[in-house]
């Protein structure tokens, strides 16, 4: 289908972003304020920005705001996000719920500096592949067979070392109430809620994180929701016509990929997955009917193992479904590819709305700005999916160049930019300040003699962090801090100081 995008479309997308405003202001009403307007210019700033999203670059794109008022909305303001998500939910399944539709979980990190921002912790960071001081967040997101996703739901992780100290929760604001939860606990409740909303949805993906408590499969069996969960290749199971055939059991249960091993090439089929920018993406699947290792003797009810080995790829992933025994292979390997799109709306969540590019650290700041991210996502995708007749090629990226394009948009005079640029620099001035109290209230006031390693003229600019160093030399000590020099370009030169 031929590509067109008319002029009438182009005039359209303002009032589209009035009536998404409107559907939503009562949503931000607290007991004694209606912060709705406060919300539309968050989310407004956060589409028109193509730099980092932050509060303090809003007001050069947005009119009549400014840092102090966004600020307020995100971290003090206290709205709900309960009310907002839960019509996130009812329009985002209108959008793409179905029952080819997968709830999917999935944890996304976010990495962090310092101590201070509410659930850092050093802990496995996916992004980075490593353990590394950040924040881990569950999300819940919806996700259809040919790729139409978002996210509609979010938990943060409070690493146990947080939820048991009592002042850093209450420097952060972490209510009372909050107590230590797992991913697949914080899984269950999101899903749960999410079917209490109506949410349309006909089976559930998560990775072999989740599928390791076994309590997470039987609660979704438990509630008669169908599942498609990655598992280790270690995972213990039998073949459910071996169990048939035998009054008793004396073999025990056999690891998912010596199971594979057994496999006749007869019983492999070739599938297509979904159309990739390389071509076709194709796999070579297996699917057995098995029964689950429960206390070591075998679970009551047969599962579905799927094994599936992409092609060009050197791994076989493999995954338990209790889809009924009738469901076909294209159908199972369907869900199992689901979780991918999730995967992909995430990375759409931090490149195009600015998910991860926050600046709060307290709890009520985190999931506004969360729920934020996730309102912008709903509005993408509603454009998107209103365009898909006449441009069916339209990605969420275009969508977004649209909306910039027509939105109403602050036109910086000259005037205004002295004015941002005054307001930045007595911000900065403010925090120079504040970090030079506290390093003064750390040092005990004592005087000091220093000395620069550099000879040429540089422009410093403080770090976060001191580092203090005891010496063998006699009685004096020695304290090397760490500097960032902004002319030259280097990322830590050394200045020292002996106490007098």
């Amino acid at each position: 289908m031929e590509t067109f995008v008319s002029k009438i479309d182009l005039e359209d997308p303002p009032g589209r972003f009035e009536a998404f405003h409107e559907r939503f202001s009562e949503r931000f009403k607290t007991k004694t304020r209606d912060v709705g307007d406060k919300a539309m210019d968050y989310l407004l700033g956060g589409l028109h920005l193509d730099k980092k999203f932050t509060i303090t670059n809003i007001p050069e794109v947005v009119d009549d705001t400014n840092n102090q008022r966004l600020h307020h909305f995100i971290s003090e303001s206290l709205w709900r996000k309960e009310p907002v998500i839960e019509r996130l939910q009812e329009d985002a399944s209108s959008l793409i719920g179905g029952e080819d539709t997968a709830l999917v979980v999935d944890g996304v990190s976010f990495p962090k500096q310092g101590e201070k921002s509410v659930g850092v912790a050093r802990q496995w960071c996916g992004n980075l592949g490593k353990v590394e001081n950040c924040q881990v967040g569950v999300f819940l997101g919806l996700a259809t067979p040919n790729g139409e996703r978002m996210l509609i739901d979010e938990r943060l992780c409070l690493p146990e070392e947080w939820v048991e100290d009592k002042e850093r929760r209450e420097e952060a604001g972490v209510p009372e109430d909050i107590e230590f939860k797992t991913k697949p606990e914080f899984a269950l409740e999101m899903i749960k809620e999410a079917k209490e909303n109506d949410v349309e949805f006909g089976w559930v993906n998560a990775d072999s994180l989740y599928d390791r408590s076994s309590s997470f499969r039987e609660n979704l069996d438990e509630e008669d929701v169908k599942y498609m969960v990655d598992i280790p290749m270690d995972t213990k199971l039998w073949l459910a016509e071996e169990i048939a055939s035998q009054s008793e059991i004396d073999e025990p249960p056999k690891r998912a990929d010596e199971l594979e091993k057994t496999l006749d090439p007869n019983q492999k089929k070739e599938v297509e997955i979904r159309e990739t920018k390389r071509g076709k993406l194709e796999s070579e699947v297996t699917a057995l009917r098995v029964h689950t290792n429960r206390n070591d003797h075998p679970s009551d009810k047969e599962k579905w193992l799927l094994i599936r080995r992409d092609k060009n790829k050197d791994e076989t992933k493999y995954f338990l479904s209790n889809a009924p025994p009738e469901t076909s292979l294209h159908k199972l390997v369907k869900m199992s590819a689901t979780r991918y799109w999730i995967e992909r709306a995430i990375e759409g969540g931090k490149g195009e709305v600015g998910m991860g590019d926050y600046e709060v650290r307290k709890w009520r700041g985190w999931h506004h700005h969360m729920t934020m991210t996730m309102l912008a996502m709903l509005l993408l995708l509603e454009m998107k999916i209103g365009l898909g007749d006449k441009c069916p090629d339209l990605a969420v990226q275009d969508v977004r160049d649209i909306l910039q394009r027509t939105l109403p948009k602050r036109k910086v005079t000259e005037d205004d930019f002295r004015k941002l640029l005054e307001e930045k620099i007595k911000r900065r001035k403010s925090a120079r300040k504040s970090r030079h109290r506290k390093n003064k209230n750390s040092s005990g006031g004592a005087s000091r003699a220093w000395t620069s390693a550099p000879s040429r003229a540089v422009t410093w600019t403080w770090c976060w962090s001191m580092t203090r160093r005891s010496t063998n030399e006699g009685k004096t000590g020695s304290t090397s801090l760490t500097w960032l020099s902004v002319t030259t370009q280097k990322k830590r030169n050394t200045l020292s100081y002996s106490p007098e």
